[in-house]
Formats: structure tokens, sequence, C-alpha cells
């Protein structure tokens, strides 16, 4: 019983191997810290990616004053070549004008509207279509106050992301899951305000098809 309790306090003792046994229990969790730090760099280089992307093309057509379906078109192409790595983006451009009108009475529409939708283009018509004259208004607190007479540049993109490894830990962490990121960039043009070539009346067109 003796040599049997020795046996026991010796072997209790005995630490060789200890640094195996806790390289074991430590290298999975030293794994997922790192793929877990990898996915969330990702993530915040992508949504800085697609911001940039937005303010950029935001840019380029404040500096114009009369844009060609041809040019806004190939704004898509820009968004892509922009974001890459992503699993798709979709843009809409819309350019809006400011009318206090005369007497205090709108001069295009009826009611309470003060917005006047120049043109609206959208990448995907389905998922984002194009603006109108009355979903524009729903926007006015997202937008600055304008002068009166003046336009403004709207972009709004959606930017599709898949994470590339699933860092889902059990019920401890869930992980990140397909996210779509959005931009909505006001900008105000150079010139008083930016059309559309090609509108049945002046700067007045609401599609690009």
């Amino acid at each position: 019983m003796r040599q049997f309790k020795a046996s026991v306090r010796k072997f209790c003792g005995d630490e060789s191997g200890i640094l195996l046994a806790e390289a074991l229990i430590t290298l999975p969790l030293l794994i997922w810290g790192f793929v877990a730090l990898f996915v969330y760099w990702d993530v915040y280089k992508t949504i800085n990616v697609t911001q940039k992307a937005a303010y950029s093309i935001s840019d380029l057509l404040s500096r114009q004053v009369v844009v060609t379906d041809e040019f806004v078109e190939g704004l898509s192409e820009v968004l892509t070549f922009l974001t890459p790595g992503t699993n798709g983006s979709r843009m809409r451009i819309t350019s809006i004008e400011f009318d206090e009108g005369s007497n205090n009475q709108p001069l295009v529409w009826d009611g309470d509207d003060h917005y006047h939708l120049l043109f609206s283009c959208s990448s995907d018509e389905v998922a984002a279509p194009p603006h109108t004259n009355v979903t524009i208004q729903a926007l006015e607190p997202q937008i600055p106050r304008l002068k009166n007479l003046r336009g403004a540049i709207i972009v709004e993109t959606w930017t599709d992301y898949v994470p590339d490894f699933d860092i889902g830990l059990l019920n401890a962490a869930p992980g990140l899951s397909n996210q779509t990121f959005e931009n909505f960039v006001v900008t105000s043009p150079r010139d008083r305000r930016v059309c559309l070539e090609g509108g049945a009346t002046e700067c007045s067109v609401t599609s690009c098809n």
C-alpha cells in the first residue's frame, strides 16, 4: 500500500510531457484566433474599399454637367474595378434639385415635396429600382438642406460579402454571416446640377434604359 501511494505521488508530480499537453489544448485556439483576425480584418478592409469606391464615383459625377447613358453604365464597371474580391456590387445614381417654388407653392409637383428628380439610374432595377419624384421625398432626412435651384448627386451602393472562413465556435462565438454593406453618399456638384443627356424634357429622365 505504501508503494502504491508512492507511485501515485510520483505520477502526480511528474511534469514530463506537459508542454505537449498544453500545446494540444492551446494550438486549436491559436489557430482559431488567427483565422478570426484574418476574417475581421477582411471585413473592415471590404467596408473601407466600398466606401472609397462610392465616394470616388460620387466625386467623378460631381465634376460633370451632362452625362450620357454610356457614361453612367460605365460607372458600374468602375465600381466593380474598385471593389475587387467582393461577391457582387450594385449601384443606384440619382440626381436631384431643390426648388422652393414661388409664393410657397412648388413649381413642378403638388403637396409638400421639395425635391425634383432630374434622373435616376440603377445597375439592378429589381433589387434597387430607380427613384421617382415620390420616393426621393423619403430621403429628405439624409440629404443636407440645399439652396434654391441647387442640385445634388446621390450615390447608393450595395456590396455583398461572404466570409472566407466560418469562425463560429459552438455557442460561444457565432461567427460572421453573409452581409451586404451599404453606402449612401450625397455630393454637391461643381455646377448647379447634373443632367442626363437625351431626356424627354430638359434634365427630366427617370430611367437609363
